[in-house]
């Protein structure tokens, strides 16, 4: 099989000859729509395919469900955006619905597609915890989402602050279900109907909040949000974790069921000393290796540089995030991400940096323990332990 090899069933010769423009170094393999297909002659065929709906649409889905089986990522092309033909589409197998003629999205999609992907049906969880109020979080969330999307990852941005969550005003998104409406209904959303319930962001991020709908927040309790997260996981993946602003039960769940946590702080006493006690906690917790400290509005000229951080925490920072209020609340107005608003800035860069540390790198699984209890639990354990001494 060729490396970043592609499928094109019944493809329009336009649109063919374009993605092969775009695509040179990918090879392409052309199969005529409406041919009959043994599982043993696709296995092995290609890392990806696009499958143009025929007028037999059930030939076109029988070999999408065929594609499937054999292991290559089929992206489906559809003549109308129809609720029905997405949902049909994806309940046979297919990752992506793409419209008829919409050329640069399919190129987009197949350019992804047709990567070598990590280990399938098993996405990373990333919490963005700040070590106080006010140090950018829900920024560096926002746009952390934005540069794993961009990097080709299936991306799913939750905002757990339940009650008074910034998300949906950063990116300028109103509506959609809540975090409350999906939990309660994980049983019966497929790829499909996940994505027809989240909000979409222009990036392609895809975000869910409990919006206006805070007065279901008492429906949200740590076990769902665990159950949750793994939900995502099967369906995208890159998950982001944002609104996490102590050590309540829903946020303790969240951590515990995240890969990677950036511990958010800035060059100030307060936020520095905040840092301290947010690391020696998830050290009592046996977290501290999930942890990466980062610096946000970070400036050279500060007296409280990086070492002093380092030193004071306790932990070596592992990346800087620039100082750009301009460039930042300019995309927060507009309701886009930073890369979109000042692409050359060095906050945008910075973020990209980011993935370097954070990004496409699975936490591994700890050794079998004798007895492994959840953060949520061992958190109680220690609540009660303080509490009598």
């Amino acid at each position: 099989m060729a490396t970043g090899s592609i499928l094109l069933v019944g493809v329009a010769t336009a649109t063919e000859l374009k993605l092969r423009a775009a695509m040179p170094a990918t090879g392409f393999v052309a199969l005529p729509a409406g041919g009959r297909h043994a599982p043993e002659q696709l296995r092995g065929l290609a890392d990806a395919a696009a499958v143009a709906l025929s007028d037999d649409a059930e030939a076109s889905f029988r070999l999408v469900r065929l594609l499937d089986a054999a292991g290559i990522r089929v992206t489906v092309i559809g003549p109308r955006k129809d609720a029905d033909l997405i949902l049909r589409a994806m309940r046979e197998g297919a990752k992506e619905f793409v419209l008829a003629g919409d050329d640069e999205t399919l190129k987009q999609v197949l350019r992804t597609q047709a990567r070598p992907s990590r280990t399938a049906g098993v996405g990373t969880v990333y919490a963005v915890f700040p070590a106080k109020g006010g140090v950018g979080a829900t920024t560096v969330a926002t746009n952390l989402a934005g540069a794993l999307q961009a990097s080709g990852e299936r991306t799913c941005l939750v905002d757990l602050n339940l009650n008074m969550g910034d998300v949906l005003a950063f990116l300028d998104l109103a509506g959609g279900y809540s975090i409350a409406d999906v939990i309660g209904n994980m049983g019966r959303l497929d790829r499909g109907l996940l994505d027809a319930t989240l909000l979409r962001h222009a990036s392609g991020v895809q975000v869910l909040a409990q919006s206006h709908r805070i007065e279901d927040s008492d429906r949200v309790d740590a076990e769902s949000v665990a159950q949750l997260l793994q939900f995502l996981r099967l369906h995208f993946g890159a998950i982001v974790l944002d609104g996490l602003r102590s050590f309540d039960d829903v946020s303790v769940a969240a951590v515990d069921a995240s890969d990677r946590i950036v511990l958010l702080v800035e060059q100030e006493v307060p936020a520095v000393r905040d840092a301290r006690r947010c690391v020696a906690l998830f050290k009592r917790l046996g977290s501290e290796a999930k942890l990466k400290l980062v610096v946000n509005r970070y400036g050279k000229a500060n007296d409280i540089g990086v070492d002093v951080i380092a030193e004071t925490v306790g932990l070596p920072v592992a990346a800087t995030i620039a100082n750009d209020y301009p460039a930042v609340i300019r995309a927060v107005n507009k309701g886009v991400l930073v890369r979109d608003e000042a692409g050359r800035s060095a906050v945008a860069r910075d973020i990209d940096d980011l993935l370097k540390v954070v990004g496409h790198v699975r936490a591994e699984p700890a050794a079998e323990p004798r007895e492994r209890r959840s953060l949520f639990k061992k958190l109680l354990t220690l609540r009660t332990s303080d509490a009598t001494e």
